[in-house]
């Protein structure tokens, strides 16, 4: 009987992690883009920071899953 591990039941979903990073991506680019209109040092600009720091660590993730999982044979 083969234990499956954790990073094996993470695999099984290769495609959502693509369309995770996907949209990632887009939301950054977008974000990116408002940043440069926003004033700095308000809340706005705050916030915008933190959702962008929190989209790349996002989308890191996703894109190191897609590239884990890439090689493996389900």
């Amino acid at each position: 009987m083969s234990e499956e591990t954790f990073i094996d039941v993470l695999c099984r979903f290769r495609q959502q992690f693509r369309l995770l990073f996907m949209v990632s991506v887009l939301s950054v680019l977008i974000l990116g883009t408002a940043l440069t209109i926003i004033e700095s040092g308000t809340g706005t600009y705050v916030i915008t920071v933190l959702q962008l720091v929190t989209l790349v660590v996002i989308g890191s993730f996703s894109f190191g899953m897609m590239h884990h999982c890439t090689g493996k044979n389900e």
